[in-house]
């Protein structure tokens, strides 16, 4: 797709796509990479030039992003941190981890007449 109007010229129909959640995943993608290091103001800015906007979004949906400014030679410079991610992410990734170590095909200690009932 190349044109502007979001149209794909080869097919003549019409693309859509949300560049505002595109924006937010790319500058949550450049903050996770990070893995806790702080990220310069520059490579936040390489995703979105409303980066303030993306970045207020991801913390009320429960990101915590910190940030820094430093003045360096009278110039203000920033960074960027995200510290940890929503809260009610934590319990589905547990589950997934537990779904995971539990084996689909009984064990042979499952195997055994008593664990089934049968005498």
């Amino acid at each position: 797709m190349s044109r502007r109007d979001g149209r794909d010229p080869a097919q003549g129909v019409a693309v859509t796509t949300d560049s505002r959640s595109t924006q937010r995943a790319k500058i949550l993608a450049e903050l996770v990479s990070a893995r806790g290091d702080w990220v310069p103001l520059y490579r936040v800015t390489q995703h979105a030039a409303q980066y303030n906007a993306w970045v207020y979004e991801l913390r009320r949906m429960g990101f915590v992003i910190r940030n820094r400014t430093r003045e360096v030679d009278g110039m203000r410079h920033s960074w960027f941190r995200l510290e940890s991610g929503p809260p009610e992410a934590l319990p589905a990734q547990a589950e997934s981890t537990q779904a995971a170590a539990t084996p689909s095909f009984p064990t042979f200690g499952d195997l055994a007449p008593e664990s089934y009932g049968v005498d």
